[in-house]
């Protein structure tokens, strides 16, 4: 089991409200990559989604994020992939978000059809 953390941007104006939100987890390490991409399509559905969110339609994950900072009108120093992932293994091990994008991506296609 390896410990992770997941940070997803939450930008807003109100000072009393954190702008970053955390999830932390322990997962066995053959279901890290699963377990991440799955957090992350989860804030996508609810952010694209037409009943809760804000009814977009996305062509990749990149474009995600472009209309993410858009809709969000604050953007957060730094942050342009909307998440911050790292894992923990005898160090503290930053999630590649950019090499998994085209599967997050596809896997959000999935997961909508």
């Amino acid at each position: 089991m390896i410990p992770y953390y997941v940070q997803n941007a939450f930008p807003n104006d109100d000072m009393r409200n954190s702008n970053i939100h955390i999830e932390h987890g322990c997962i066995e390490r053959e279901k890290l990559n699963e377990k991440i991409i799955s957090i992350i399509i989860e804030f996508m559905n609810d952010f694209c989604c037409e009943d809760s969110g804000h009814d977009i339609k996305i062509t990749s994950y990149k474009d995600f994020c472009e209309k993410f900072w858009e809709i969000a009108e604050y953007k957060i120093s730094g942050w342009y992939y909307v998440f911050n992932i790292c894992y923990f293994e005898d160090k503290w091990i930053e999630w590649d978000i950019e090499k998994y994008q085209h599967q997050i991506y596809n896997e959000y296609l999935h997961t909508n059809m």
